[in-house]
């Protein structure tokens, strides 16, 4: 048998082949590797647009909910008219201004569009605002961050959204709202001073809701029970007249902080023509004020009550009453204002001791919801919400009401012939007794935040 002898030239081939397979193994990890590395840095760039979009989001989220909630529309409106006035406001605060680089707010009636808004570095943000529902407007943000350049450029998108709402009494959002019928006679005029709308009417009464005679309402008209109608012939309404509208509640008030304030008891049934200071009328009293009464600070009605202020009152501050007892007719819980009444906000007090705390109570003129008021001749101003039972104006009314007139019975508000009525309503929100006092006008609801 022959045998065979290995030769160097056979050691040499297979070093060359190991040679080649290691080779081609590196080739092939440092392939993998420099793909892994690159998919890395690929996804990391992403990870980071992505970031930024999101910050850029963020950031403007928190732009346009501050500039919602300081943008001075009221916390009181809701459905369509809280959106056309954030609309109004936004394209007021931001239209032409740098920070818009000269575009303006885009509204079409559904959706409130605020236009893109750079950043630096290649962030920038937009945002929409919409209707979701009467009491709640929401808020979406679309973040953006341009990555790459060239051919590789792309812009990265990250959305937040987040619902807000308004704060106040829906009710504050009418210069008269009542629960009765409205009834205005020949030759009214009823104007928003600081805007139209303040002179816009609700009444939630069946039949006739509001009726004018002859005259001019500067906003809306709405009624809200089925079927209920309005008689305006003659009249001019600037703004639009509703039906079957969403009915509003009115406001529930506690009084209790000022009948707090009534430390002097006034218990005579004739008194005499002076100055009275922070009093409180037990029941029953009945008073008769004749002539020349000043009245200062906190007048307290306690029921049952007939009070009545006959010739030229002045009177600086608020009243408010109980609510009357079971059974206890309108005629026993009236308020009578005969000749010559004016009735001034707190904010005109003495800055002295005992008016320290009522100054602090501005916006509010009178808190009856369980009596009748009634000015006969001659009232030229109230100083804030009128909040009662029933309402009745007779005879050259010319008069500023610097606040709401709500209207809590069934008989409703009537002014009777030649009034003209300008009504002023705060934008600096609800007096206290009222929900929403000292909120902001609109709240965002911190569990419905969302991104994607």
């Amino acid at each position: 048998m022959m045998a065979f002898k290995r030769t160097r030239h056979d050691a040499r081939g297979v070093a060359s082949i190991l040679a080649l397979l290691f080779l081609a193994i590196f080739a092939s990890l440092s392939v993998a590797f420099f793909t892994s590395t690159s998919m890395g840095l690929v996804q990391s760039s992403s990870l980071a647009a992505m970031t930024e979009a999101r910050l850029a989001a963020e950031s403007g989220l928190s732009f346009l909910i501050y500039e919602l909630s300081h943008c001075g529309v009221s916390g009181s409106l809701r459905g369509q008219a809280l959106l056309d006035s954030l609309a109004d406001r936004l394209s007021a605060d931001l239209d032409g201004t740098p920070n818009l680089g000269g575009r303006v707010v885009a509204y079409d009636g559904s959706a409130i569009t605020v236009p893109t808004i750079g950043l630096g570095g290649g962030k920038s943000f937009s945002g929409q605002v919409s209707l979701s529902s009467p009491d709640t407007v929401r808020l979406t943000v679309t973040g953006e961050c341009a990555a790459g350049a060239g051919a590789s450029a792309k812009i990265v998108q990250r959305q937040v959204a987040i619902d807000i709402h308004p704060t106040w009494d829906q009710a504050l959002a009418f210069g008269i709202c009542s629960k009765g019928p409205v009834e205005m006679g020949r030759n009214t005029d009823l104007s928003g001073v600081t805007q139209a709308s303040d002179g816009s009417i609700h009444s939630a009464a069946a039949g006739t809701a509001v009726s004018c005679g002859s005259g001019h309402i500067s906003g809306d008209v709405s009624v809200s029970a089925p079927g209920a109608s309005t008689d305006l012939t003659g009249t001019t309404v600037d703004g639009v007249v509703r039906y079957e509208a969403p009915p509003v509640t009115m406001p529930t008030i506690d009084r209790m902080l000022y009948g707090s304030l009534a430390t002097t008891v006034m218990n005579l049934s004739d008194p005499a023509a002076e100055t009275y200071t922070n009093i409180r009328i037990p029941p029953n009293t009945n008073p008769r004020f004749d002539t020349n009464v000043t009245i200062l600070g906190i007048l307290y009605v306690q029921a049952p009550n007939n009070v009545q202020f006959m010739n030229n009152v002045t009177f600086i501050g608020v009243i408010v009453a109980d609510d009357p007892p079971p059974g206890s007719p309108d005629s026993a819980n009236y308020i009578y204002f005969k000749n010559n009444m004016t009735f001034n906000g707190v904010e005109q007090l003495p800055d002295t001791p005992e008016f320290s705390e009522v100054r602090k109570l501005q916006g509010v003129a009178i808190l009856c919801p369980g009596f009748t008021v009634e000015f006969k001749n001659n009232m030229t101003s109230v100083g804030g919400i009128m909040a009662v039972k029933a309402l009745i104006a007779k005879n050259n009314i010319d008069s500023t009401i610097m606040g709401n007139v709500l209207i809590y019975g069934d008989a409703g508000l009537c002014f009777k012939n030649n009034s003209d009525v300008d009504i002023r309503l705060s934008g600096s929100g609800p007096p206290p007794g009222f929900k929403g006092c000292g909120l902001p006008a609109l709240a965002p609801d911190r569990s419905t935040y969302a991104e994607r």
